[in-house]
């Protein structure tokens, strides 16, 4: 299928999509959000498909949100009365939290469709590699953030830009950045919105690896198909249970564990395993 701001290439078992709108340095808006779910819903109905690398058009990975729709949708709610004076900021979060709905629809407003796109990317069940070849801002980090591994091109800069915009980030990355550098570090990055090289982004754990910016297709490829090659069903628990682990201590980690590993033994790769380990072969796995 032809796609107005996506580009799509399979490598073998390897979906390959990359952003692609130059104008905007790839920002991603409601049209490429619709087009990267169509192929992540093919991707996860496919038995072929087992892993998926995201990257955008050179120069930048995802420029983050359509800024000029931001200010269109401003000039639309010019008539929204003020927030409250003397009112404290927790005070009237509190107090929208309290009015919220038990759950929230997805696509319940543009952006809205736009920040649910890191969430299908951390549900997604087979592994899934951002290459990170320029700029990641914003929603553009929270993207990248939410791909299982991160490969980097050290011409890369990355950055918690909303407050900069006067916003907050809410493509999931006040959960995500927590867990990966620490509370002071995530402060240190929302409060500024500073760009981040590669190299401060390896030492901070945000990215996996650096790599010459003429290599980085190459060796996220590698990576993507060796891990395509592999016991995906088995990756997927994996996901789940290290998910579930981020809310329960050590001896319910190892609780949850078990169904796991039952299931995982119930797969045709953990026969397979077994059998080329015994006869002294590569596992040839098929992901089920």
């Amino acid at each position: 299928m032809a796609y107005n701001f996506i580009d799509v290439q399979e490598v073998g078992a390897v979906l390959v999509l990359t952003m692609d709108d130059a104008p905007t340095r790839n920002s991603i808006g409601e049209e490429m959000a619709g087009e990267l779910n169509q192929e992540i819903d093919r991707l996860e109905a496919s038995s072929e498909l087992r892993a998926l690398v995201l990257t955008g058009r050179d120069p930048s990975f995802c420029s983050g949100a359509n800024v000029k729709r931001m200010d269109d949708a401003n000039r639309s709610r010019e008539e929204e009365p003020p927030l409250p004076a003397g009112v404290k900021p927790w005070d009237v979060l509190d107090q929208r939290w309290a009015d919220m709905p038990d759950a929230v629809e997805e696509g319940a407003e543009e952006i809205d469709g736009v920040r649910f796109i890191p969430l299908r990317l951390h549900e997604l069940q087979k592994p899934s590699i951002a290459a990170v070849n320029g700029y990641a801002m914003g929603l553009g980090m929270g993207i990248a953030l939410s791909c299982d591994i991160r490969i980097a091109s050290e011409k890369i800069g990355m950055s918690e830009m909303f407050i900069r915009r006067g916003l907050i980030p809410a493509d999931g990355s006040c959960w995500q950045l927590p867990r990966l550098i620490g509370l002071g570090n995530t402060m240190m990055l929302q409060y500024t919105g500073d760009i981040l090289s590669a190299d401060e982004a390896y030492r901070l754990g945000i990215v996996n690896k650096v790599t010459p910016h003429e290599e980085l297709m190459d060796t996220t490829l590698e990576l993507a198909k060796r891990v395509a090659d592999g016991a995906t069903y088995s990756m997927a628990l994996i996901k789940k249970l290290v998910q579930q682990s981020l809310y329960v201590d050590f001896a319910e980690s190892l609780r949850l564990a078990g169904p796991a590993q039952d299931i995982a033994r119930r797969t045709e790769d953990h026969k397979e395993g077994v059998r080329a380990f015994v006869e002294k072969r590569r596992p040839s796995f098929v992901g089920r």
